[in-house]
């Protein structure tokens, strides 16, 4: 997230991080937003019911082997896996049918669940970078006459080569 816009399912959340400076108005207003938005993400990560299951849903198609069944005229009997990594390898489960509509309720959730989360640290991260401009615009240069820099980033640079500094 360079500092134009982050966009989510409900629009932007907050505009340019970069032209905040002397606007401590606005990076509240943002900072608000952002805050607001983090906080309906987690009520409807907390909201959500049922259990999750981790996974893919597939079907397969098969011919069961008996000359006079259906499935030797080209109509095929359809079963239903689950397919998730176990230690690094691909494993398939067959599901029953009485467990089909459950398994896919479950793996539906768990879908929405990663994509909440992912949201979730998206709009934490535009809240780091909120606080910190906020920072920045209220700090009052001292002493006077040869005031102290502001603040530097620390840690690693920041991917592409390119600073955040202003």
């Amino acid at each position: 997230m360079s500092g134009t816009f982050v966009i989510f399912d409900k629009g932007p959340v907050c505009g340019n991080l970069r032209g905040m400076k002397g606007s401590s108005g606005a990076a509240r207003k943002q900072l608000l937003e952002a805050f607001r938005r983090f906080h309906a993400q987690l009520e409807e990560i907390l909201r959500a019911q049922g259990p999750l299951i981790r996974g893919s849903l597939g079907t397969r198609a098969r011919v069961c082997g008996n000359p006079r069944c259906h499935c030797s005229r080209g109509e095929l009997h359809e079963s239903k896996y689950l397919s998730a990594s176990d230690g690094g390898k691909a494993r398939q489960v067959h599901i029953p049918v009485q467990d089909e509509e459950e398994v896919a309720a479950g793996v539906e959730r768990y879908r929405r669940f990663r994509q909440m989360r992912v949201q979730l640290a998206e709009l934490a991260q535009v809240q780091l970078k909120l606080a910190e401009q906020l920072g920045l615009t209220l700090l009052k240069p001292y002493p006077p006459g040869h005031p102290l820099p502001p603040p530097r980033r620390r840690g690693r640079p920041p991917r592409g080569g390119r600073s955040h500094q202003q």
